[in-house]
Order: structure tokens, then sequence, then C-alpha cells
């Protein structure tokens, strides 16, 4: 004889979800039926808050619940349950951005990192320059598998290369003087050598003549050799002038000086004695 329990009806007021047909398009995995020589446990009846000592429908007390035997049809699979839960089985997804505390964490590693990658890449540097130096031959030497009783060559040092001579000195070159500063001249120029003096006459007269170019004015003078320093009087720069010698004396100089629009003078002196 069976020891299958009966399987109470459904009651919606005692919020029982009726069971869904089993959909095998879907995903669902159906619910394995229950064997008794596993290791699974069996499912223990709900019993709802009510006195233990009264039986349920169906003549079953909640104290003498038995497991359910699977019966011996397909059983259908369980619908997923209408939540926003995951499925049962599978672990919630970690996937998401990383919170702010966890930044903060990796932040330090990865500056580590960037700071221990540079500075090995600085030491390998370093030992490979090393090494090459060290590794170099002398220069002009020529490596020999076989020892060789000659005396190795000596390399020349380089030549120094020759100096370049430096460039001449320049000579200094003297400018040419600068031509005298043109000025006023005399043409002609003409003056007594004597005077003719008597005892009656206490003067006698003597004529000078001359002409001038590049002259701008004249002067005439007594016993002076600069006659715009110290002048009788101004004359034309071309003319005959007539002056009285004074026979008290027994010779006296006369001078007649020119000068240019620039102030540039000529002189011309003549002495004249008494007869």
């Amino acid at each position: 004889m069976s020891e299958d329990l009966p399987t109470e009806p459904f009651d919606p007021s005692n919020g029982d979800v009726p069971t869904e047909p089993f959909d095998p398009n879907s995903a669902d995995v159906p619910t394995e039926a229950f064997e008794p020589s596993g290791a699974d446990a069996p499912t223990v009846r709900f019993t709802p808050a009510a006195d233990a000592s009264e039986p349920l429908a169906g003549g079953l007390a909640s104290a003498d619940d038995a497991p359910t035997v699977p019966l011996n049809q397909q059983p259908a699979a369980t619908q997923p349950f209408a939540s926003g839960l995951p499925p049962a089985g599978d672990p919630p997804s970690t996937d998401g951005p990383p919170s702010e505390a966890g930044r903060k964490r990796r932040t330090p590693i990865v500056l580590l990192s960037v700071l221990g990658g540079l500075l090995l890449i600085a030491i390998i540097v370093v030992l490979s320059l090393l090494f090459a130096r060290g590794g170099d031959s002398e220069p002009g030497v020529v490596p020999s598998s076989t020892p060789s009783a000659s005396p190795s060559e000596s390399v020349a040092p380089p030549s120094e290369a020759p100096e370049e001579n430096p460039p001449p000195e320049e000579e200094p070159t003297t400018e040419p003087a600068p031509p005298p500063a043109a000025g006023p001249t005399f043409a002609t120029f003409t003056a007594p050598a004597t005077a003719n003096c008597t005892s009656a006459n206490p003067t006698s007269q003597i004529t000078f003549s001359w002409s001038s170019a590049d002259a701008s004015r004249a002067w005439f003078g007594v016993h002076t050799e600069n006659a715009k320093a110290a002048p009788y009087e101004e004359v034309p720069t071309t003319t005959t002038y007539t002056f009285d010698y004074q026979c008290s004396n027994d010779s006296e100089f006369y001078t007649v000086t020119l000068e240019d629009a620039n102030g540039n003078l000529a002189h011309k002196t003549a002495t004249i004695t008494k007869n």
C-alpha cells in the first residue's frame, strides 16, 4: 500500500498561488523530482499559524506532515516569481561604476606602479650605458685570437690641425690733408719803394694800387701787418689808394688786408723809406 498523502485542494483565500504549466521554449529550468535515495532533505510542508493539534483539511495534523514523494509523471516547471529579484542560484551582479572609496584606494596603487616602472626604465638605461662604455675596445687596436710575438703597433695621436695664419693687420691709412681753405687773393699789388721828401714839404704823397679775387672787404693799415686788427680805414677790395708819407720818419711799412665771406684773410705789406 502506498504511503502518499493526498494533495489539499487549491484555496485562493489562503494565499496559495497556482502552479503555471511548463513552457519548454522558455529559459526556465524544470524542478527536479525528489529522490529519497539521495542526500536531499525532504521539503517540509508549510503550516499556517494555528493550533498544531487541530487537523488540517484532509485529516492531517501539522506535526504528522510527511515528505512528498514524487509521482510517476513529469512535474510542471515552476514559473519565476513575479518580483524584481534575480532567479535563484544566480549571484547578484557586481558590475557597475566603482565607488568613490574604491577609486581613492586604487589611485595610490596606480601612481606607485607608474613611478616604479619609470624607475626601472631609468636603471636599465644607466646599466646599458655603463656596459656599453666598459665593452668598448681602445681605438685603433684590433684584438687578435692568437698571441703574437711582435710588438703591437702604437697608434699615433692625430696630428693637430695647422694653425690658421692670422689675417694681416691692416696698415693705418693716412688720410690726405684737406686742401687749404679757399680765401681771398691779390690779383695785383703795387706800392712805391721810396717817398720824395724835401725840407719844404713835411709830407710826401705815395700811391698804392691793388686788385683782388674772392674778397668781400679790405682794410689799409699803418705800421701793422694785419690791417683788420689795426686799421687806418676800410678801403675797396680793388682800387688805387693815395696816402701822405710822414717825412719825419726814415721809413714806414703799410699793409692791405683782404677778407672773404668765410672770414679768411690775406695780407700784403710794403716798406717805404724816404730819399
